[in-house]
């Protein structure tokens, strides 16, 4: 059933004759910057992917314009952590301006950006760590991003967020084996229950197969602040010298499978049975298992088919998705890079050793793009789920800071659609849990959601009772008099009721029992209905 359902997709989105992916160097648009770090991110808020590098004398962003040009600037700072390994960016402080982790052969440092994007500070960790990945992730799920980021020699370091962008070394944020030979970590629901996971490829230089050090991990989130390693059980500890992995849901299917570069034996990729459990299946998709040596390994729809494609170091630097679990490779100029759109046509294009290769596109396959604004959640939106909705079927992504070995890509998330002219609605699974449904969106555009904006549609009784304060701490007063008695209900995001009550003689209600959330007040007056939402804080 699921290969004729994978087929059928296929053909409804023309994959057996995928479109041609090429591009164009653009390198000379852009300022001459010392290039130690390839960062796809919007830096100034705008939505607009910026191309960041950092040096030991600043940091410098061509920030994009919107007209196909850029304007250059360039920071002076004395950098002291130069990005020699890794990069990631997510908002530390709230502030509304992306901040990079910085990851470096000796140590880590978090670069801040001030309150209007156009300074930066440094603040570096004495602590010594050969760093590898570094990624942002809400780990404790509080609403604040902290950080997690590999050691290649020890015990790799996680950075708690206080609240107030202070970030300090914390191992019990995320307790992990005390093993060296961490070389990517990367965050995913891989189990589809609602939490990120975290799955940690290994390369242990010098340790012969069969040495611990060399098994891939996956810590499994147990919905309870703590994490459990379970790899061998769900099929996910190769043993490989491994360097790199990428997760998306290269069947459409709804779950996230896997493509890990290696060293030694042989790459894998890992098909997800849809309950967490994963087999090799690369020796059927086209895809050489002995081209070994990868560092990189990325992923994106880059002619936006709507199934997305391997972008890897590998001698075919771009595997093309079929739609049917085998892939296409073709040859490209260049093999790694951050990934982003840096000229706002909906194509995803790549930034690599201070050059922009622009993606050259085509005019058959349309595509959307969602940039996240967090409330609850952290204000990225990072390991938010995303689902479309169509004619394809299903395709689903996540927001991830820190992909692949070292790179950072663009925080807007973006879906080839093929030759699809509607999308039938858009789900986002915030990591507070609150869920955003979208109907009808409009395609061939980037759209911004902010949680819980399309929660709750007052109905009947909107334009006549208002509720305030919203958010609240306690209680929930309305605007119309004469409501005493009338009946209140109180569901949470889930539709669970969690309160039945009336409203009192001062005109409101009491919640100062619930938890903070986002809920709705449902009430009925002369048989018209409404419904309020509203957050307790």
């Amino acid at each position: 059933m699921k290969n004729t359902l994978l087929y059928g997709i296929a053909l409804l989105m023309g994959a057996m004759s995928y479109a041609q992916v090429t591009f164009t160097n653009q390198g000379g648009l852009l300022g001459n910057y010392p290039d130690n770090s390839e960062t796809a991110v919007d830096m100034n808020g705008d939505w607009m992917d910026d191309y960041v590098r950092v040096s030991a004398n600043g940091v410098g962003i061509d920030y994009q314009v919107g007209d196909g040009t850029f304007n250059s600037v360039f920071y002076p700072i004395s950098i002291q952590n130069v990005p020699d390994w890794s990069v990631a960016a997510g908002d530390i402080d709230g502030n509304g301006y992306n901040d990079l982790v910085l990851g470096n052969g000796s140590r880590v440092s978090f670069l801040y950006a001030n309150a209007n994007g156009t300074a930066y500070t440094e603040t570096t960790f004495p602590e010594f760590i050969f760093s590898q990945r570094s990624t942002f992730q809400d780990i404790d799920n509080d609403g604040d991003l902290d950080s997690f980021v590999c050691h290649d020699i020890d015990l790799s370091h996680p950075y708690r967020n206080d609240g107030s962008g202070n970030l300090t070394l914390d191992q019990t944020l995320i307790v992990t084996l005390d093993r060296p030979g961490n070389y990517a970590a990367i965050w995913v629901d891989y189990d589809n229950d609602g939490d990120n996971d975290m799955y940690l490829t290994k390369c242990r230089g010098g340790a012969a197969p069969g040495d611990p050090n060399r098994d891939n991990a996956m810590y499994t989130n147990n919905g309870n602040g703590t994490f459990t390693e379970n790899a061998l059980n769900i099929g996910m500890r190769d043993n490989a010298q491994s360097w790199s992995t990428v997760f998306e849901d290269f069947d459409n299917d709804g779950d996230y499978d896997a493509f890990i570069v290696n060293h030694d034996f042989q790459n894998r990729f890992m098909l997800n049975d849809g309950t967490g459990n994963f087999t090799d299946i690369i020796g059927t998709t086209g895809i050489d298992a002995g081209d070994l040596g990868a560092w990189e390994n990325q992923a994106g729809d880059f002619n936006n088919d709507g199934f997305v494609d391997i972008f890897s170091e590998l001698s075919k630097e771009l595997y093309i998705n079929n739609g049917d679990l085998t892939f296409t490779g073709i040859d490209l100029p260049f093999d790694e890079g951050g990934i982003g759109d840096f000229n706002g046509d909906g194509f995803l294009d790549v930034v690599n050793n201070g050059d922009l290769w622009l993606n050259d596109a085509n005019s058959g396959n349309n595509w959307v793009k969602i940039g996240l604004q967090g409330v609850q959640s952290n204000l990225n939106g990072i390991g938010a789920r995303i689902e479309l909705y169509g004619s394809w079927g299903k395709q689903i992504r996540e927001v991830r800071s820190g992909q692949g070995f070292s790179h950072m890509n663009s925080l807007v998330t973006h879906f080839g659609i093929g030759t699809a002219t509607e999308i039938d609605q858009m789900i986002i699974k915030w990591p507070s849990g609150i869920v955003d449904v979208i109907d009808d969106p409009a395609f061939n555009t980037q759209h911004i959601i902010v949680e819980g904006q399309t929660l709750g549609v007052e109905e009947f009784l909107g334009n006549e009772i208002n509720i305030y304060p919203n958010p609240t701490t306690d209680l929930i007063n309305f605007s119309l008099n004469g409501l005493e008695s009338t009946a209140v209900t109180v569901v949470d995001v889930t539709g669970k009721i969690v309160l039945n009550t009336v409203i009192s003689s001062e005109n409101n209600i009491d919640v100062s029992s619930l938890k903070s959330g986002v809920y709705f007040a449902k009430i009925e007056v002369e048989g018209r209905q409404a419904s309020y939402k509203f957050i307790k804080n």
